[in-house]
């Protein structure tokens, strides 16, 4: 799909993210409060993605669309320059993205076929040799994107604040798109996602390798990075991170 040339309508909604970042988790709490109920068909991102679908298949799409992409700003329809079409953007810490991003490129035996150990996975991460290229520029261009751009309506998320705090950041999701909900639908809302429940709902919704867990969502946690970080791997990955980010104001919780 020519994600440039996608024709959006005023009323879409588009999610960004670098991919293992909370992409499914925000679709699904964005999804119950434009519906306004927690018993929605289940419907994983990938069937509202804008660089898998072709046009006919989004344009069937009743309105309000919630649509999902990946890509960089850059990359993104160019009716953003006439339509209202809101952003949530949503970012996580990159120390738990990357082992994120680890365990999903095992486990999807197609297309990757990597049979790597961690600390050789690392090395492509901080090489920007996955996919959507370097984590850091693709950040490090939302951050300037949001800054230049006050006039586009982009929400900023961390998944380690929706972590922390579900029910405030659904609450900040309702209010972004103009839906008054009310606060037990939010609590509602905040235990229909929760990352048992998710897991159970996406089940069988994916192609994973035979000897993979069969669900798209692992563990859900933040700070899963410590259980695969060496001391030498967390001593580079500091050093690379105040080089590559030393003229970002970006701020991540790594633990909570």
């Amino acid at each position: 799909m020519n994600v440039p040339s996608v024709k959006l309508r005023d009323d879409d909604i588009l999610l960004c993210s670098y991919a293992k970042s909370g992409t499914h988790w925000m679709s699904e709490i964005c999804r119950m409060l434009i519906h306004g109920r927690t018993d929605i068909e289940v419907k994983p991102k990938l069937a509202f993605m804008l660089e898998l679908k072709p046009q006919e298949t989004l344009d069937k799409e009743p309105s309000p669309r919630l649509l999902n992409t990946h890509y960089r700003f850059d990359r993104l329809p160019t009716d953003l320059k006439t339509k209202k079409t809101k952003i949530i953007y949503i970012r996580r810490n990159p120390q738990d993205f990357v082992v994120s991003f680890y365990y999903h490129t095992l486990k999807l035996h197609q297309p990757y076929e990597y049979e790597g150990e961690f600390k050789d996975y690392f090395g492509l991460f901080l090489d920007g040799k996955v996919d959507y290229g370097s984590w850091f520029d693709f950040v490090k261009d939302w951050e300037k994107i949001i800054a230049e751009n006050p006039d586009v309506p982009i929400l900023d998320c961390t998944y380690e604040d929706l972590k922390e705090d579900p029910i405030r950041e659904i609450r900040r999701v309702a209010d972004f798109l103009g839906v008054e909900r009310n606060e037990n639908l939010f609590r509602s809302i905040a235990e229909s996602c929760n990352i048992d429940i998710m897991r159970a709902r996406f089940k069988g919704h994916f192609k994973f390798r035979e000897d993979g867990e069969k669900t798209f969502c692992r563990k859900g946690e933040t700070g899963d990075w410590k259980n695969l970080f060496t001391v030498a791997t967390n001593e580079r990955f500091d050093q690379i991170y105040k080089q590559r980010m030393v003229d970002s104001k970006l701020k991540f919780k790594f633990t909570i």
